[in-house]
């Protein structure tokens, strides 16, 4: 398979999830608020941070072992890597089952979650996340590894598909039990259940592509097994420290606001991550090809990877946000049935998170495909605190708009230390940095952000504001484009013709 078809093949699969992810949060939240009280839709976000904190060192060692499997790439070293991490594996999801089992067991509910979360939900609270424990348990902690191990013998799309039908299936049945009059921890059973029937689809499917292409099976090692799961360690401290930043932040707000401001918090939020979305649809796939081409040192097609990422982020993120604050007031208003109301200027942050954070994907990639991992723990740590300590000096005065300039605050300094790791990175491989793309990109980008800023302080002049903004956005993605090696330009202009000639593999076979 091409890379063209690859990276279409990929781009397809995460396209149909993205826009089932942005259908999905589109009705789920005026549904669960015309069914549910605001108490009860802010304790089922406060579970979905719980979930993410809990299986945190879980998905460490299952990412650490991912990136592996990329590197080395060769059957028998993936299949002597996927047998000895099952042990460890199995191990992480008991140790979070019992936990999770212990806190109602011993009380340990009302001292953890007592202060900001009502008595009458705290049953709920407990019970919904031993369930959460026990499927990810039965489901997760192995499979996780399977599909993992499968994608660099080209099933990234179908993986992707896969991801696909558990995100509808496991949303659809959530809703369908709030339809029906359940609470909380009956959307959670449901969800459960649904998730545990199509992983019995995804495993069958796994274990059929694992014979087809000869994997096999052999003896776990148990010292290689502890040796991948104490180096994974530092991959989960990295991950922790990456969800306190992204999700942590509602912990921080439901003390200091309730948890009434955290579900306007979260809904607003939930409208700027559409646009987070788009670019891990286009990250996926990008970043194998990325890697394959700082293996093997190629600096040209590297480049061009890189500064066709930002201009990604000029042509589509940049607009998009643009347009996402000029309909978001109204459009808010009627998604949130008239129980929450949009701050223009907390939208208007969280909006420009997500352009820093789009352009400091490659970098990142560049970083993390090295396992460099002392950059990226510094970077979280840094922008957690960052995020903590801005919350805490500003939730109180400034209100929800202080929560959404300190994650920009955040990520900004985030990118900064990116910026320079990915140099260094770059530097020690004798590659190129593309410093001429990177400042025109950054000055679109900077385009963008001052337009969205300038609606949200002066919504009567959207066009004033907007238009010159786009404007700058599409020049400097044009000239990063202009930029390009003139070899790397003339492949994509013999390529790009043919794309409509190719078909993808939408399933992810191999052909």
């Amino acid at each position: 398979m091409s890379v063209s078809v690859r990276l279409i093949s990929g781009s397809i699969a995460n396209g149909a999830l993205l826009a089932a992810n942005i259908l999905i949060q589109t009705i789920s939240v005026p549904i669960m608020l015309g069914w549910w009280s605001a108490q009860q839709f802010g304790l089922w976000v406060l579970l979905q941070t719980l979930y993410s904190l809990s299986v945190v060192f879980d998905l460490g060692h299952q990412n650490y072992l991912g990136y592996e499997f990329q590197r080395l790439g060769t059957r028998d070293a993936v299949r002597r890597d996927f047998a000895s991490s099952i042990p460890a594996a199995i191990l992480l999801g008991t140790i979070l089952l019992c936990f999770w089992t212990a806190v109602p067991a011993f009380g340990w509910a009302d001292a953890l979650f007592g202060d900001f979360v009502p008595a009458e939900l705290m049953d709920d609270l407990s019970g919904s996340m031993t369930v959460y424990a026990l499927t990810w348990l039965v489901t997760s902690s192995v499979g996780g590894l399977l599909g993992r191990a499968l994608i660099p013998f080209g099933y990234y799309a179908r993986m992707a598909w896969w991801r696909f039908a558990l995100l509808v299936g496991i949303n659809l049945a959530a809703l369908a039990a709030v339809l029906s009059g359940g609470n909380v921890l009956d959307a959670v059973i449901a969800s459960s259940v649904a998730n545990v029937a199509v992983n019995i689809g995804v495993h069958l499917d796994c274990f059929r592509l694992w014979r087809c292409e000869e994997i096999g099976c052999t003896v776990p090692d148990l010292r290689k097994s502890w040796s991948n799961l104490t180096r994974s360690l530092f991959v989960s401290l990295r991950e922790l420290l990456a969800i306190g930043n992204q999700q942590g932040i509602r912990l921080l707000i439901a003390p200091l606001t309730g948890v009434g401001l955290l579900g306007a918090f979260t809904s607003t939020r939930t409208l700027s991550n559409i646009a987070m979305q788009g670019i891990n649809a286009l990250t996926g796939p990008v970043e194998p090809e990325l890697l394959r081409y700082l293996r093997e040192g190629k600096s040209e097609p590297a480049e061009a990877v890189v500064t066709l990422s930002w201009i990604f982020v000029l042509v589509v993120i940049g607009p998009a946000c643009l347009l996402l604050q000029w309909v978001a007031p109204s459009l808010f208003l009627w998604w949130t049935r008239g129980n929450f109301h949009l701050d223009p200027l907390l939208f208007g942050s969280l909006c420009t998170c997500i352009i820093v954070y789009g352009f400091t994907q490659p970098l990142v990639s560049i970083v993390r495909g090295n396992n460099i991992l002392l950059p990226q723990i510094v970077a979280n740590g840094t922008s957690l605190l960052i995020t903590a300590i801005g919350c805490y000096l500003t939730l109180t005065s400034w209100g929800l708009p202080g929560a959404g300039f300190s994650l920009l605050a955040a990520e900004s300094a985030s990118f900064l230390i990116y910026a320079g790791a990915a140099c260094a990175v770059l530097r020690k491989l004798r590659l190129t940095f593309p410093i001429h793309a990177f400042a025109i990109s950054a000055c679109g980008c900077i385009s963008a952000i001052a337009g969205l800023f300038a609606m949200a302080i002066w919504p009567q002049s959207v066009g004033l504001s907007s238009v010159p903004a786009v404007i700058g956005s599409l020049l400097a993605a044009w000239m990063a484009y202009r930029s390009l090696p003139a070899n790397i330009r003339a492949i994509l202009q013999r390529r790009l013709p043919n794309l409509s000639r190719k078909r993808a593999v939408l399933r992810g076979e191999r052909p």
